[in-house]
């Protein structure tokens, strides 16, 4: 059997090879002899007959006599980049084919890693303060981009569990590795951290000379000692809140004696003391002698203030713009005359709850007050509209006015919308004089009404629904089960 009766099974459907060379038949045309069949093939596999091709070789020497008259053509050049991201691309297709391989699971590539360094800082800005630094145990990336110093220009701590000490010492300590020593921290909350104490505002200080900001709010182990150390640091602090610190009983310069305070003087605008119940009118006249650019003052719960505070907050922070004394009640009238002192530049005044305060005090209010944007007089009974009709005609910049459970009737109400149609919030609350007509002349005068308080008040459905129909946006304040 030939090669050719072999390969015809396998190459079914082709046409037969063609015979072969006349050269293979011998060298001379003329001599008749036996045919002479060619040598058999050598023993090979099955495998090796079916690779077999049944065509002839391609002869490449006679490509490599074509002349090269035109140039090769230019492949594109691809560009760096793009060259470093296929290479990459290939890189990672070995790896997980490699992986499969071996029997291995490739972890997949977080979408967050494809984020510049630029907007996962932008994206951890928005976290507070502990969530940041949980985010920098994820891995080494976090970590750097976790401390980077303008994540760091507020530091916001508001549990009773962190220890607020320790915390801030590490966080400092940190800071001032990574950007060479030097903190820039403007604004810091510690907001009912009973853990913080002196030593914890004492280390602030040292360490965060630019603070502006201090929120410690329910930190009640803060004495005057750290308040002391951290102001004298701390020459640009602008905003102080303490309320419920219940040990402060002053702020002054710890490294100057008490007497010649006056030779220097604090930058700070706004200063709140709410719940401070051991301050009283001495350690009030020393405050606002070494920080007379005060701006907002609130000292709410305050019951050892008296008229002397008062008047020594009138003598000294002329600039004042917000004073609330509420709940301060040993507070009259003759405190109010001192406060009328600071004239057009009182915008808001609360002395809600001072029982002791008249119409006599609120009428010297509205005559030199006349720039007054809010006032609340809530529980003030001695308040009628007597002291109403003053204000509603010296006042018409008025926005906000509380008289709940004051002597005010529907008269009274009747010249407060007419001359203060820009009012904004009205709370009437426990006033029982005031009646659906005196509701009726606020929504038909006031239309840009936003928020009513109407709570136990002789005010039916009917003025109700006078306010709903003048005051399209007023949010009504009531205890009426029949206007739902």
């Amino acid at each position: 059997m030939d090669a050719r009766t072999m390969t015809a099974p396998v190459n079914a459907g082709t046409p037969p090879p063609p015979h072969p060379p006349k050269q293979l038949l011998g060298s001379n045309r003329h001599t008749h002899s036996t045919p002479q069949h060619p040598p058999p093939p050598p023993p090979s596999s099955p495998w090796s007959e079916v690779r077999a091709s049944p065509f002839p070789a391609l002869d490449l020497s006679a490509l490599s006599s074509c002349p090269r008259s035109s140039p090769r053509p230019q492949l594109p050049q691809i560009p760096p980049l793009q060259q470093q991201q296929q290479q990459q691309q290939h890189n990672e297709c070995t790896d997980q084919l490699l992986a499969t391989y071996k029997g291995k699971r490739v972890g997949r590539t977080s979408p967050f890693d494809k984020l510049s360094d630029e907007l996962v800082v932008r994206i951890l800005s928005f976290l507070p303060t502990n969530s940041v630094c949980q985010c920098a145990r994820v891995c080494g990336r976090w970590y750097v981009l976790a401390w980077d110093p303008r994540l760091w220009s507020t530091i916001t701590l508001t549990s009773e569990a962190i220890h607020a000490d320790r915390a801030i010492k590490q966080i400092t300590r940190l800071l001032a590795r990574d950007s060479g020593g030097c903190v820039h921290v403007e604004k810091v909350i510690f907001n009912s951290c009973s853990r913080l104490s002196d030593r914890g505002l004492q280390l602030i200080g040292r360490r965060c000379p630019e603070l502006r900001h201090l929120e410690i709010k329910g930190c009640v182990n803060v004495t005057n000692t750290g308040i002391f150390e951290l102001v004298t640091q701390c020459v640009n602090l602008e905003h102080l809140d303490v309320t419920g610190c219940q040990q402060i009983t002053c702020i002054h310069l710890g490294s100057v004696a008490p007497e010649p305070l006056h030779t220097r003087q604090l930058y700070l605008q706004y200063l709140d003391m709410t719940d401070c119940f051991s301050l009283e009118d001495q350690g009030l006249k020393v405050i606002v002698k070494n920080c007379p650019q005060l701006l907002h003052l609130y000292l709410r719960r305050c019951i050892n203030i008296t008229d002397t505070g008062v008047k020594h907050m009138g003598s000294y922070c002329l600039m004042l713009r917000e004073v609330s004394v509420s709940d301060c009640v040993q507070v009259t009238d003759f405190g109010m005359y001192e406060l009328a002192k600071l004239g057009p530049n009182l915008r808001y005044l609360s002395v809600a709850k001072c029982d002791q305060i008249s119409d006599a005090g609120i009428k010297q209010i509205a005559r030199h007050c006349y720039k007054l944007r809010y006032l609340n007089v809530r529980g003030c009974e001695a308040v009628s509209d007597d002291s109403m009709e003053m204000v509603a005609r010296s006042c018409p910049r008025l926005r906000a006015l509380d008289i709940g459970k004051c002597d005010v009737t529907d008269n009274g109400m009747k010249l407060i919308s007419e001359h203060c149609p820009n009012l904004k919030k009205l709370s009437v609350k426990s006033c029982d004089m005031i009646t659906d007509r005196g509701v009726q002349y606020i929504a038909y005068y006031c239309r840009g009404l936003q928020q009513l308080n109407i709570q136990d008040c002789q005010v039916t459905i009917e003025g109700y629904r006078t306010v709903k129909k003048y005051c399209k946006r007023c949010i009504i304040e009531h205890t009426n089960p029949g206007f739902f």
